[in-house]
């Protein structure tokens, strides 16, 4: 796994996505709502921002939100079910256009959605801030799949690996 200082960080990106796994409830024993913020630049991947927590639905959206002023993505997606579609309808009526439904690949279950992505992380394409006050709980999640508690993380990740190398936005078209 490669880490990256403020220094080695790119100024810009030629792609920025925002990645939403959602939950139904918030709640100590409930799922988390997840968002995982990526920068693409020359052949790599920067996993720029985490935001990890138990909201309910009005807090989500605001959030949301907030990303995304902050990142200014080039798309947000959101998994299309459950909580997802809901917040999905929202922002679009809120004027948010650059929402993408997200559904995970047909017949792969979660385990080989992150195994078809292991020659990323393998390969060094993968970056991953030296600091940041969540990088510890999201690379211990990735480290426990598919034993841990929770795998929020881990879909919010593929997701957006996903979306990147059906779009031809990818690292490996790179290779």
């Amino acid at each position: 796994m490669l880490f990256y200082t403020p220094d080695d960080k790119p100024k810009e990106f030629s792609h920025i996505v925002l990645s939403l796994d959602t939950a139904n409830k918030s709640g100590e024993l409930n799922d988390y709502s997840v968002c995982t913020i990526w920068g693409v630049w020359e052949k790599r991947f920067y996993l720029l921002h985490v935001y990890r927590a138990q909201l309910d639905f009005p807090e989500l959206k605001r959030k949301v939100k907030d990303l995304a002023k902050r990142f200014e993505p080039n798309v947000i997606l959101v998994e299309d079910k459950a909580s997802g579609t809901q917040l999905i309808q929202e922002l679009k009526h809120d004027g948010m256009f650059n929402i993408k439904p997200a559904t995970p690949l047909p017949g792969a279950d979660k385990i080989m959605r992150l195994h078809t992505h292991t020659t990323a992380f393998e390969n060094g394409r993968m970056l991953f801030p030296k600091d940041a006050p969540w990088l510890a709980d999201y690379l211990k999640e990735l480290a426990a799949f598919p034993g841990g508690k929770h795998d929020d993380q881990v879909d919010s990740t593929t997701q957006a690996l996903e979306y990147l190398t059906a779009r031809k936005i990818s690292i490996y078209d790179l290779l």
